[in-house]
């Protein structure tokens, strides 16, 4: 991994996946900056490793961000070798508790704080001599429509299009845009959930299958299988059939 990246910046970074990912990054002695919210978690994680910089960062706030990114671009002269974007948040809905607000939040945080990061990064697009690995942390429930994740799924398929959109451009302007599909994560996150949870991985399993990913070639890292190979087989089922089994996992899901 050193041979990879000398630099990164993980935004989302202060808990969970994100925190390992740091953890990882900077055991083998790569500059790692920090960004998250929570100013307080994030000087906390980022007090235990030398190679660790915080920079806090709310990707909802444009502005900010395009700050965030020229200063550092300006300290390094350069963007970060990997950059990932993992900042999300994320509410269970079903049409039970169905609620607007809460889907316009994900939708402000999970996308279009995606697309202010970006906003601010694309300038730098064509001033660096070799690649900047740019990854976004998405989720299985945006391949298609899944019972439970009304409004989160709709945010990370939004996510997923949009790297699709521009990865054949950028391939000629230095950016390598990945996409990191995990399953669930034992994170505060999926601690909202009430249901059983296939396959739950702890944090720093799911961070080494992150980065080992990112050293391929690959544009998407999903894991785990057998229960990620399931789910993109949903991709290719006609409606007739989606729908069947969906009403079949819903009915499992509202059992007493």
């Amino acid at each position: 991994m050193n041979n990879l990246w000398k630099s990164a910046w993980v935004i989302g970074g202060s808990t969970g996946l994100g925190a390992e990912l740091v953890k990882i990054l900077t055991a083998a002695g790569i500059e790692t900056y920090v960004s998250a919210r929570d100013k307080d978690r994030l000087k906390v994680l980022c007090g235990q490793f030398s190679d660790a910089k915080s920079y806090p960062l709310d990707i909802t706030d444009k502005a900010a961000c395009i700050r965030a990114v020229d200063e550092i671009n300006k300290i390094k002269n350069t963007l970060p070798d990997l950059i990932i974007l993992n900042a999300a948040v994320y509410y269970p809905m079903d049409i039970e508790n169905f609620n607007a607000l809460e889907i316009s939040d994900m939708m402000n945080v999970n996308f279009l704080g995606i697309a202010n990061m970006f906003e601010a990064l694309l300038p730098y697009r064509k001033s660096r001599g070799g690649n900047v690995t740019i990854a976004t942390v998405t989720s299985p429930s945006g391949w298609r429509g899944l019972p439970g994740a009304i409004g989160y799924g709709s945010s990370k398929a939004a996510v997923i299009n949009m790297m699709e959109s521009m990865k054949p451009e950028l391939d000629r302007c230095g950016f390598d845009l990945r996409v990191v599909n995990p399953g669930f994560i034992k994170t505060r996150l999926t601690e909202k959930n009430n249901f059983q949870m296939p396959q739950l991985m702890e944090p720093n399993e799911a961070a080494k299958l992150t980065l080992k990913g990112l050293s391929t070639k690959n544009f998407d890292t999903s894991f785990p299988n057998p229960f990620l190979y399931y789910l993109k087989l949903l991709r290719i089922l006609p409606y007739t059939l989606f729908f069947r089994l969906m009403k079949k996992i819903n009915q499992q899901r509202n059992k007493p």
